[in-house]
């Protein structure tokens, strides 16, 4: 059994989310519930793996070895049933960036590019910084639940989108999207011909459901990249590692060129050791993570319901983010995310970042010692006491 009830000192180790929090009007000090990085130890054997490279005095110009993608392979066959060849696999440094050089590389200059929101913000920014034009395409809401709207998303096919950008598990809403919408999703997107950029970065913490691949549909091969790393699943988003699947090898290539081209060279070799360690020893670690994440969800949905009954929290399905909807308080979101940084000392995610219709709400990261979690809720608690006279 592992311990994710002990709390681990972050400070002094370069943490963003502990110690740069200036976006919150202070450099430090808040209980911080926003950046998307745990709080929890590492599998130790990943920990074990580095410190053994580390022990070898070089670390030079490096290319991963085959036990790498061996380890990657392993992991989504044993997982996902889902066995990518190893050859579709493309090592790079995070998912944003495959997105933006995909972008880049594949997507004519103007073409619109569809994302549905509320999304992961820097989504906007690598189609726009890619010269693109960004669709938003917004899910439906309706009794603290999100899905797509199916005519709405095929208008805009139908308008000339070339690509889109998906999230699945989907951040900050916490959907888990099941077989039959991934089903419908890529037969759209082949039936239009468009490019499918699967974030799948989340795909390890279906926590009410097992998530499904884009990987299991082979109608969107020819225009399909996923994306996933070991960030989020086993925290070690500071390694700068992530994997792009390109079942289609003409347009993996192209992608290549467009690092190659650009002198992108990497991850390291830590990065490397790091990633096979992991999917190679970290199924129980995970196992354990989940099952752990599904008790701070329980906390949570059961104290907003006695403490913040006003307060609607979006029905969870995975990832370690919530998502609360707060306009029973009246205000926007950075008006919320001020408040709660000066007068209660915590830190969540100012949920308007992730689209405009998604003002008033803010997401919770809940990935953290039940200890930690129990501190913000009280203190989320004093707050609603305080504003909602």
């Amino acid at each position: 059994m592992y311990d994710f009830d002990k709390v681990v000192d972050r400070r002094g180790t370069s943490s963003i989310k502990w110690n740069f929090q200036d976006g919150f009007g202070q450099h430090d000090g808040l209980l911080p519930y926003w950046i998307a990085d745990t709080d929890f130890a590492t599998v130790p054997e990943i920990m074990q793996a580095i410190q053994h490279r580390c022990d070898h005095p070089i670390i030079g110009y490096s290319d991963p070895l085959p036990g790498v993608y061996k380890a990657i392979q392993g992991w989504w066959s044993r997982h996902y049933d889902w066995t990518p060849d190893t050859d579709w696999m493309l090592l790079s440094y995070g998912v944003v960036t495959g997105i933006y050089f995909t972008l880049d590389a594949v997507v004519p200059k103007g073409s619109k590019v569809l994302v549905f929101t509320p999304v992961y913000d820097p989504f906007f920014a690598a189609v726009n910084n890619s010269g693109h034009t960004l669709v938003d395409c917004p899910l439906d809401y309706e009794n603290n639940y999100y899905t797509i709207n199916w005519q709405r998303f095929e208008d805009e096919l139908k308008n000339g989108v070339q690509a889109v950008v998906f999230c699945n598990p989907h951040n900050p809403i916490g959907r888990v999207w099941t077989a039959q919408e991934m089903e419908r999703l890529c037969a759209l997107c082949a039936q239009y011909n468009v490019y499918l950029l699967s974030d799948e970065i989340h795909a390890d913490f279906g926590l009410t459901r097992k998530y499904t691949t884009a990987g299991h549909y082979q109608n969107v091969y020819d225009k399909l990249v996923v994306y996933t790393a070991i960030s989020k699943s086993f925290n070690m988003a500071g390694l700068g590692s992530s994997c792009m699947i390109i079942p289609n090898p003409e347009l993996k290539a192209r992608i290549q060129e467009a690092y190659d081209s650009r002198w992108m060279f990497g991850p390291s070799d830590l990065a490397f050791t790091a990633m096979e360690a992991a999917y190679n020893h970290g199924d129980r670690w995970m196992e354990e993570q989940c099952d752990y994440l599904r008790g701070n969800v329980e906390l949570v949905n059961a104290f907003m319901a006695e403490h913040l009954p006003q307060v609607k929290v979006t029905r969870h399905e995975g990832t370690f983010l919530m998502w609360l909807n707060m306009n029973c308080l009246g205000k926007t979101s950075a008006e919320l995310t001020t408040i709660m940084a000066k007068e209660y000392g915590i830190a969540l995610g100012d949920g308007s970042h992730y689209g405009k219709q998604a003002d008033g709400f803010m997401r919770f990261n809940i990935g953290c010692a039940r200890s930690t979690l129990q501190k913000g809720l009280d203190q989320l608690a004093k707050m609603y006491k305080d504003y909602m006279k």
